[in-house]
Parts: structure tokens; sequence; C-alpha cells
């Protein structure tokens, strides 16, 4: 045998090898899941626009606190917290799927973390961002101008016919509503609409003179993965002027998180799921026993009188234990069927069912 057939033998050896060994050790590769604290924040954006005749709103108007530069603020509505999941790296494994085991379907979501055996997973709950209503199109004063005023020289002429047209619409609305017009309308309906217009032309003309406020709500999302105790870190940064800021950002007030791991205030677990060792049966099959912790979020550190919003509790796949199911639940006898939580990989449902021949 020449060298070359030898190691062309040597490497078909090789690869079946590996096949068989491929086919002994199949089965699905899956995480458990690292619960994330997920915070939304609500931010109120309001921007003050000055008018194009802001000067003169007070001699015409007597609008002594028109803007007179533009203005933008930004103010927190409501933050909250909720729970995701991302998958936890350090707890990667490989459920075995042999003719030993009456296992046929494991369900991993996108994610990579296992849901169900045997059966259809609970979905993870989609994160719904925060849609702003559609505002109206703000109003043009010019289409509410006559001639006169557009073919005005100067900023001051038409500041002063300006306001003449905004009082020649306030008469002509007290003429409407006590009956004095010179054309009255013939019903409600109409009477509601001829208002309607003349409200719409003054605040349109009343722009040139006042500006315009606009109100928009931002959502800023922030995700957080506790892995213990914490005090005071620093969460977020914030600013009347600048808005959501990061944390290393020293422009804006900082907003710190508390997480308190509550574990060790909770009574032993009565759970079957005891053996955190491999059994003698190990397929590779392992879930999680949550534990609860309390976040807080607050403006203050705690130590200086930090005010906080309401705690929240929460269950946490990383602040719990890890334990094994032993592959006699999924022996040739009994068909089982579990679903595991998606957000903390503990068990919501498990269900045997002997397997008749």
């Amino acid at each position: 045998m020449t060298f070359a057939a030898a190691l062309l033998t040597a490497s078909a050896a090789k690869a079946q090898q590996a096949e068989q060994t491929l086919q002994t050790q199949e089965g699905y590769s899956y995480f458990l899941p690292k619960t994330v604290l997920r915070l939304s924040v609500l931010v109120e954006k309001t921007t003050v626009t000055p008018g194009e005749l802001c000067i003169y709103a007070d001699r015409y108007l007597k609008k002594s606190d028109a803007a007179q530069e533009k203005d933008v603020r930004y103010k927190i509505v409501s933050v909250s917290i909720a729970t995701e999941a991302e998958r936890d790296t350090a707890r990667h494994f490989i459920l075995l799927a042999d003719a030993k085991h009456s296992i046929n379907h494991a369900e991993i979501n996108r994610n990579g973390i296992l849901t169900a055996v045997n059966t259809s997973g609970k979905a993870e709950k989609e994160f719904v961002p925060f849609v702003p209503w559609k505002k109206p199109a703000p109003k043009d004063p010019r289409q509410f101008m006559n001639q006169e005023i557009l073919a005005a020289a100067s900023k001051a002429k038409m500041a002063e016919l300006t306001a003449h047209e905004i009082y020649d619409i306030r008469d002509s609305r007290n003429e409407l509503t006590r009956g004095q017009a010179d054309f009255m309308p013939k019903d409600g309906e109409q009477m509601r609409l001829m208002l309607q217009q003349l409200d719409n032309q003054e605040q349109a003309l009343l722009q040139m003179f006042c500006g315009t406020t606009v109100c928009d709500t931002l959502q800023s999302v922030i995700r957080y993965v506790p892995t213990g105790d914490v005090t005071d870190r620093v969460l977020f940064r914030f600013s009347e002027k600048l808005g959501m800021l990061d944390a290393d950002d020293l422009a804006g007030t900082p907003y710190y998180i508390n997480i308190k791991n509550l574990q060790d205030q909770m009574p032993a677990p009565e759970t079957p799921l005891d053996n955190t060792k491999p059994s003698k049966d190990d397929i590779g099959l392992r879930v999680v026993l949550p534990g609860k912790a309390r976040a807080t979020i607050t403006t203050l550190p705690i130590d200086n009188g930090g005010l906080s919003a309401t705690p929240y509790e929460f269950w946490a796949a990383q602040f719990g234990t890890l334990h094994n199911l032993s592959g006699d639940l999924f022996s040739k006898k009994i068909r089982t069927e579990l679903t595991l939580e998606p957000t903390t990989g503990a068990v919501e449902k498990i269900e045997t069912e002997l397997i008749k021949k």
C-alpha cells in the first residue's frame, strides 16, 4: 500500500469514527436564560418656538410673556420596569435525544433558550415600543393673512395689521354669539362651523406673536443585567435641557439603581428538583429554580434621603439554583411534556403519561 493510499484509509477511518461519535451524542444544543431588567423611561419634550413678530406682542396684544427665544425642555413622565431574557453563555448544555429516551422534540427560541420538550413552548412576551399619537399638522399663519398684511413693507407694519385682523376676528365672533352679525347662520351646525373657522384664524395669526409650543413624548429603553446586590449604581443621567444622558455624562442629574437579592429571605422551597448533581441517567436536561430580587430607582443615594419609585420585585434565573432532571422522566415507557418559563428557565408545567404498548 502506498503512503497516499494509507493516508486516505486513515482519513476515512477517522471520518467514520467522528460520524459514529456524532450519532451517539446527537441532541439539542441549548442555553438557559439570564434575566434582564428592561427600563422604559417616558420623557416629555416641550419645544417653544417664538413667533416672527414676538417683539411686538406686548405692544399690540398686551402679552408680556410671549417667548423671545427658542427653548427646549425635558421632563420624565414615568419609569417602568419589566423583565426579559438573554442567553446565559455560562449555562450551555446538550439535551440528548437517543433511542433510549422518548424525546422527539425540543423547542428552542431565537435566543437559543430551551422553552419546552415534547410540546410547544411558551413565547416570551414581545416588547412593544411606545408609539405617540400623530399630531395634526401645524397651521401656516400666512394662509390666513390678507393681501395688505402680506404686502407690508416692514415687520412693524405687518405686526400692526395682523393685530388689527385679530381684533376684527374677535369682533366677528362676538357679533355671531350675540346674534348681531349681518349674516347669521341658519342652524346650530352652521354656527359651530363658523365659530370654529374664526377660532382657527385667530390661533394661526396669534402664532406670529406668541409662537408655538409643541409637546412630544419620547421613550428611552435601558437594559440592565443584575448579577448581585447593588447599591446606588448610576444607571443613567437626565438633564432638563438635554434630556436622557449616558451614566458617565456629568451634564445631567444621576439616577441610581439598587438591587437586593431576596433569596436569603425566602423559605426553603418544597420541590422535587433537589438533585443538582448529574443522575445515573443524565441526558443533559437542566432547569432553574429562580431566585427573587428587588429593584428600585432613585434620584439621590439611599443614604442621602433618596426617594425611590415603587420597588419592583422579580424572579431572576441568575439568582437561583441549577437543577438536573433525570432521563428517567423520558424513558421509553413514559412520555413527558415539559414547559419552561422563557425568562427564568423555571419549570412551568410538567405532565407525564405511560406509553401503552
